[in-house]
């Protein structure tokens, strides 16, 4: 690698935080709610699932009348509805993806087309292998499983940007996530993305306990209301007092955290050009250098 390659300075992480931000701003109202309105209202699925199985166990009058069929079914419906959620989640966060490719390649955001893009079945196809290697990655441990999603954490843009798919996909991911000519701890890109994620992460808690903070409150009054009136509480009653409140709760909650993954999809993007321009200048430069015969030692002479 030539000096000229190795002085290309990396993005500096707060100025990676500040143009998130910028883009998040100024392209919000074109790509936030055909993400989140959906999303948040697949989420609200998830408490009336929850209620409907606590209802039909609390309503009975006889505890030891409850089935084991009605347990584990009303488990395997909190899971199913879980994992579908995390899956449109997941689907959702690689349209932003795709919209801020087009917003950085400079073409108009469509979220249809983003949308088409991610339901494709080469993009299902490698979000399913991605999903595969994480899980397996989660069996040996949590930290195997949290170097596993960084190093595939530029999948999508990587599959916005350059339509590589499959394995080649996950394999540019992972030579991109690599890349740290500079041989700092603090320009390595995982480590950048995960600074981003926990950023990201404390944000989106913070905003949405904000936003469901007034609904806890009310859940408490009632349920301290019912405690103070001195009859005996009636879990199932109480439970369909606040049926109402758990709904817009979590609804609300959820595009709060729609927000912040609009912004950390701006983040991985800028962080997945910046990778790539200075990677490809550098293997761009030393492609020249061989053809232009630089920095290649002259043949041996073998002596008379």
């Amino acid at each position: 690698m030539s000096a000229d390659a190795a002085a290309i300075q990396p993005l500096a992480f707060r100025m990676l935080i500040d143009e998130a931000m910028k883009l998040t701003r100024r392209h919000f109202a074109a790509i936030y709610p055909s993400v989140a309105i959906p999303i948040s209202a697949l989420y609200a699925l998830f408490p009336l699932v929850q209620i409907r199985w606590m209802r039909s166990i609390l309503g009975m009058r006889d505890p030891g009348a409850v089935s084991a069929s009605t347990i584990l079914g009303g488990c395997l419906a909190l899971v199913l509805t879980m994992l579908t959620i995390i899956a449109a989640h997941t689907l959702a966060q690689t349209a932003t993806i795709a919209a801020g490719v087009d917003v950085l390649e400079g073409r108009r955001v469509e979220m249809g087309k983003s949308w088409r893009f991610v339901l494709g079945p080469r993009v299902l196809g490698t979000l399913i292998l991605e999903w595969i290697a994480v899980a397996i990655s989660f069996l040996f441990c949590f930290f195997p499983c949290i170097y596993v999603v960084l190093a595939l954490s530029l999948l999508s843009p990587v599959m916005a940007a350059e339509e590589q798919f499959g394995f080649a996909g996950i394999r540019r991911s992972g030579q991109l996530t690599r890349y740290n000519p500079h041989k700092s701890f603090l320009t390595h890109p995982k480590v950048k993305i995960f600074a981003f994620f926990c950023i990201g992460g404390m944000i989106s808690w913070a905003v949405s306990f904000l936003v469901q903070l007034p609904f806890n409150i009310t859940q408490q009054i009632l349920t301290a209301r019912s405690i103070a009136s001195g009859q005996a509480a009636d879990p199932a009653a109480l439970l369909e007092k606040t049926l109402w409140l758990q709904i817009p709760s979590t609804f609300l909650g959820s595009l709060a955290t729609m927000a912040v993954t609009l912004y950390t999809s701006f983040g991985l993007v800028l962080l997945y050009f910046d990778l790539r321009r200075r990677k490809e200048g550098v293997d761009l430069e030393a492609a020249i250098d061989r053809i232009a015969g630089v920095g290649i030692p002259p043949p041996a002479v073998e002596p008379e």
